[in-house]
């Protein structure tokens, strides 16, 4: 091709490119360049945390005993469920305010979670008192340990709904990946050299603490914001609140039953099945969630009730051949990766079988964004007693199976109601 055909055709790339996003959206009735820039940069956020999440696991399954292992991730559960009352629901809030253009939110919620983290605290102290009473001075020291990093660790993540609500999609990208190889390299290296239970929890809460502080100051500095305040965004944040402890506690049920009923052990078998599903998951929740709430926030409820339900079945055609090689490759991958945990895969096989329908979370969070507070609650409770049920009955009667049960039943209820009250929105 000589060099004037060549820039001739270099020339035109761009207008083919524009003309083949204007066919694209006119078909599928959906904002490709919104997807494409806001997409970009969520996934390549996410293909990092899937690298460290893996360099993690690969180093929990090598260095440290499944019994460690397994308190490791109790302890975690424990910490997780005492997080909920800094209020986490305010982020959704927040996301809601700072899209509509009302950004004096930013601090009120940060002031409420800020208050939320010193009960925390509080509450974290008086589980190591009841540790200590028990005898087990390991986790009463853990406990303990722990406590004063809580007042600020989850409430300075409220940047991540900052940068949302903003749709700063690239820069929420960056933090996040800074975030993640900051704590991640802590982590290992506590495994690697110390491979003591106290010396891994501190690591994680530390280092989580040291970087948010970082990268909250960065965001509110970068991202300079209006005080125009917005009361129904609030609320609507006091609302999430609510059911992010709800659901919160039912998502953290399944590994506080399995360590009680069958000790660390079962708890790291299942803790790695649901390895290769988390990542996975997350993926699906960045699209699903991230980049949906904030653009169904702001577009017309009839036009979102007209259009949304196609986009969804469509995206099944992506999201079910995904799920089908993913299951083929899961024992292959345990071989070269988690020998030491080769009975996670059928459990893990199971798992990943529920992602092939997580396009159904389009609805439930067009029905998170557009409806009342009512109908929020209908959706939320349900799915979070449906959950807590289902894991209090399975787990005592078949183990980890239960607990595998109990999802796909709260997942197949939730996705009914979700779509249910969607078309009544």
């Amino acid at each position: 091709m000589s060099n004037k055909k060549y820039g001739s055709f270099m020339g035109k790339l761009p207008q083919t490119y524009e003309r083949f996003l204007d066919f694209g959206e006119r078909r599928l009735r959906t904002d490709l360049r919104y997807i494409l820039h806001g997409g970009f940069w969520l996934f390549l956020g996410q293909v990092t945390g899937v690298g460290t999440a893996l360099v993690l696991a690969i180093a929990y399954a090598h260095y440290l005993p499944k019994e460690i292992y397994g308190n490791y991730k109790y302890i975690l559960s424990i910490l997780g469920t005492l997080a909920l009352f800094t209020m986490t629901g305010m982020d959704a809030g927040v996301q809601k305010g700072v899209a509509r253009g009302r950004e004096g939110i930013f601090w009120q919620a940060f002031k409420y979670r800020l208050g939320g983290g010193v009960i925390t605290t509080l509450l974290t102290c008086g589980v190591g008192l009841f540790y200590y009473l028990q005898g087990n001075i390991l986790l009463s020291s853990i406990f303990f340990a722990c406590a004063p990093f809580l007042v600020v660790m989850e409430p300075l993540g409220i940047y991540g709904a900052l940068l949302v609500g903003k749709k700063a999609f690239r820069a929420s990208s960056i933090y996040m990946l800074l975030l993640q190889l900051g704590t991640a390299g802590a982590i290992v290296s506590a495994v690697i050299f110390s491979k003591s239970l106290f010396v891994l929890i501190l690591a994680y809460v530390a280092s989580n603490v040291f970087f948010r502080i970082i990268l909250f100051v960065s965001a509110t500095h970068s991202f300079p914001m209006n005080d125009a305040p917005d009361p129904e965004a609030l609320s609507f944040g006091k609302h999430c609140t609510v059911f992010a402890i709800l659901g919160s506690l039912s998502s953290r049920l399944d590994s506080i039953l399995l360590f009680h009923f069958l000790g660390p052990v079962p708890l790291a078998i299942y803790s790695f099945a649901q390895a290769a599903t988390n990542n996975i998951r997350a993926s699906f929740k960045l699209i699903t969630d991230t980049l949906a709430f904030p653009k169904f926030a702001g577009q017309d409820k009839a036009l979102l009730k007209k259009t949304l339900l196609r986009k969804v079945y469509i995206a099944h055609a992506v999201t079910i051949p995904l799920a089908i090689v993913a299951i083929l490759l899961i024992p292959l991958l345990y071989r070269l990766l988690f020998p030491t945990y080769m009975e996670s895969i059928p459990y893990a096989q199971v798992l990943t079988a529920f992602l092939a329908f997580s396009p159904l979370r389009f609805i439930s969070t067009s029905v998170n964004a557009q409806a009342s507070a009512k109908i929020y609650y209908i959706l939320n409770v349900t799915s979070t007693i449906v959950a807590s049920i289902t894991l209090l009955v399975c787990i005592p009667l078949w183990g980890i199976w239960g607990a595998i049960i109990a999802t796909g039943i709260q997942q197949s209820i939730s996705n009914a109601l979700g779509l249910y009250l969607f078309k009544r929105m």
